[in-house]
Formats: C-alpha cells, structure tokens, sequence
C-alpha cells in the first residue's frame, strides 16, 4: 500500500515539472527584433514656381514615419524642418539621412519667374452698337492683372477707368500704360446693327406657300431684325388657276438665284432657307446673331419717308465705317393687311384647304430702284458724316388698296449680290441709324 502511494506521488512530481516546462517555464529561444534597414524621401510636387514651398515626408521601409527625426538635405545643405522655399532656380536634388541610413536623391525643378517687360490690352468687345460699354484690362507678360493701375487711352486721349462707352461710329485705337510700358493697340469698331432679308416667293394660289409664311411668323416671334418681303407670282388673269391680284414682276430675280418651284424663301438673297423652314428658324437668326449676342455691321441704313396725295417721297441714307467696294442701293415699298384667299396644303393655320380672307403682309408693289440695286460710289459720299443720301420721289400705283399701310425697305447689296444690310420703316416714318 505504501509502495504505490509512493509511485503514485512520483508520477505526479514527474507531470508537474513537464507542465511547468511547457506550459509555465521559460524559453531559451526568443523572437529577433525587426529592424529598419533603408529610408525615403519624397516631395508635395516636382515642379514649382521661384517662391513657393517644397514639402518632405520622410519614411522607413518599415513605413515608419521618420519626417520630424530625420535629417533634409537640400541641395547638399541641411534644412531645418520639413518645408523649404527655394531661393534660386534650377534643378535640386533632395535626399535625408536617419540613424546612419541615406535614402535615394530625388529632384525638384524650380522654375524662375518671368520678369515684367510688356502689358497686354483687351477688350471684352471688339464690335459694339452705340450705347454699350466695353470693359478694358492689361495683363502684364508675367500674368499680373494691371488694370487697376493702368492708364487707358481712346486716341490717344486719356479715358478715366477701363470702361469706355463710344460717343460716334467707327474704328477707335484703345492702348494701355503701365510702369513706363505701352500696350498693344485694340481696334473697337462701334457700328450698325446687323439685320437679315427674307424674300418669300410665294402666290395666293400656291398649296404649300402658307409654310413659309408661318415661318417668318415664328422668326418674327423670336428676333425683332428680319426684314420679311413677300413677292407674289401668278397669273394676273383671274380665270387661271395660278391666279395672283399681287403678282409681282420679278422673273429677273427668279432667273437669278435659279428657282425651281413655290415656295422658295430666300436669306439676305443667296442663301436658300432650308426645308421645312419652320423648323429652321434658327438658320435666319444666326445672321443676326451669335449665341444670343447681337451682330454688328459696319454699314447702316437710315430711311426717312413723306405721302403726300400719291407721291411718296423718300430718303435713303447709307452709312459707313469702312470704304465701299461695289456696293448697291434696293428699295422696295410694300404693303401689309391684304386680305385674299388663300391655298394650303398644309398643316398649319387650321389646315383648312382654303384660308379664307387670310392677311398677306409685306407684300412687295414697287420698286423705286433696279431690282439689283444702283450703285453706289465713293465720291458721293459725304465725307464729314461718311454718309451717302439718296432720294426718290414716287408716284404709287393704283393696285396699292391702303396707301396708310405701306413700308419701306432699303437693303445694301454687295458686289456678289448678298444683302449686306436692310433697314424697314413704315410710311411717313423716320427710322434712324441703328
């Protein structure tokens, strides 16, 4: 019985010193600390301008951040923090040392600032109407804004500020000073407002005519500077079936821009308004206008008119900023409020198959001029307005129904034929330079 009591303690000693030794004794191996064995260096940017601020950030290859230990050396001399301001430009090299360990150089351009030796003038305008205002700066060649320290001259005459409002027509030289530097020369041109021709060639008796007309409404709803003329063509025999009681005779213009049938719309005389031109108003209103900013002209029309009994008297003024070269004068009188059935194949205004009693306006009944314009020379231009006068004196035809409701149409046709400009007044009024 005490021999196994004895056996049993043995076993039991043996146990615990096993498990002492696994479990609670300690080891004679131990886990080897790991160590940084490289470092590096990089910048905010490789690339600045004389004057601004480099940044460092230093790491280990443990990617300890080592940046506020570490040693920056630029250029081979020692900073004192993290950021450095180069003083002179060039090329760098940029490299840090912690704890005996160099890391691989990395290099910066710093690029020299361009010193001022010219200003540039411009304008937020190079073609303005009479009454707006143009906003003037000068930039120096190293990119500082100047203008308020700028001296602006129109001239050569001294402006206060850098806003100009042009008191005349034509070409202006706008320059700039600054710290004993001229500018550029800008030329503002001040001209006329630029307006289009529409020339329908339609008849009462035509179908598809009312297309076009509902157009030049839709044109007419969006833009207050196309000039609309309807030139009717048909038969003036009231048995045929072209039948038109406003037919006018303008084969000659028919032949010219090489019509092939009704109806035919066309833009300031050459260019055809395209198919279906409802749907292409905005083809007539880029003549006047580029993303929503008015066109400007350098010549402008100026329409004066008196009815006397049957005589219209008429004086057409032309002016320009620049010389002419072949220019020539059109003039049409037209009347609106006509009433008079007409045909329509089409869709619109109802799509009855006769509109009756429809209005036809700007209806083309005489033309004081030739229908291709008369010309216009440079020794009969007025050399202190630059403005060139013409004037007719009418006698109206017996067709015309409402003498009260007539207009008057002047265009400037160049030497291609292309409407330069055109001006509309009604009768009896003066419709000025615009």
């Amino acid at each position: 019985m005490k021999m196994k009591k004895r056996n049993f303690l043995n076993i039991l000693l043996v146990c615990f010193t096993v498990l002492v030794s696994s479990c609670g004794g300690s080891s004679s191996e131990e886990t080897p600390e790991v160590k940084a064995t490289s470092i590096k260096i990089t910048s905010n940017t490789v690339e600045i301008d004389l004057g601004e601020t480099l940044s460092f950030t230093v790491k280990d290859n443990l990617e300890a951040n080592l940046t506020s230990t570490a040693s920056i050396y630029f250029n081979n001399s020692v900073i004192s923090g993290s950021t450095y301001t180069p003083t002179e430009d060039g090329v760098f090299a940029i490299r840090a040392e912690y704890e005996g360990m160099i890391s691989p150089s990395i290099y910066v351009k710093v690029n020299a600032l361009e010193t001022l030796s010219s200003i540039v003038v411009s304008s937020s305008d190079n073609e303005i109407l009479m009454g707006d205002t143009v906003t003037l700066s000068a930039i120096g060649n190293e990119g500082t804004d100047f203008t308020n320290e700028s001296i602006f001259s129109v001239d050569g005459v001294e402006i206060s500020g850098n806003t100009y409002t042009p008191s005349k027509r034509g070409n202006e030289k706008i320059t700039g000073t600054y710290g004993g530097f001229d500018s550029n020369e800008v030329i503002l041109m001040t001209g006329y407002k630029q307006k289009v021709l529409i020339e329908d060639y339609t008849g009462t008796w035509c179908g598809y005519c009312p297309r076009v007309a509902y157009g030049i409404e839709l044109v007419q709803d969006d833009i207050d500077t196309a000039v609309p003329v309807a030139i009717h063509r048909g038969s003036t025999d009231s048995s045929s079936g072209s039948y038109d009681p406003y037919n006018y005779p303008a084969k000659a213009l028919e032949d010219y821009i090489g019509l092939s049938g009704y109806p035919t719309a066309m833009i300031n005389r050459k260019i055809s308004w395209s198919y279906p031109e409802p749907s292409n108003v905005n083809q007539v209103k880029y003549k006047v206008e580029i993303g929503g900013q008015q066109k400007v002209n350098n010549l402008g029309i100026k329409i004066e008119s008196i009815l006397a009994g049957n005589t219209l008297d008429i004086v057409v003024n032309t002016g320009t900023i620049s010389d002419l070269n072949g220019e020539k004068l059109v003039v049409y009188i037209l009347e609106n409020g006509l009433k008079f059935n007409q045909a329509n194949y089409t869709t619109y205004y109802g799509g009855q198959s006769v509109l009756l009693d429809f209005t036809h306006d700007n209806v083309l009944r005489q033309v004081p001029t030739d229908l291709f314009g008369d010309a216009i020379t440079s020794d009969e231009l007025n050399a202190t307005t630059n403005t060139y006068e013409k004037t007719f004196s009418i006698d109206l035809t017996a067709s015309i129904e409402n003498k009260d409701n007539l207009d008057v149409v002047a265009f400037i046709v160049n030497t291609s034929g292309e409407v330069v400009n055109v001006q509309v007044s009604k009768i009896g009024e003066t419709k000025d330079f615009e």
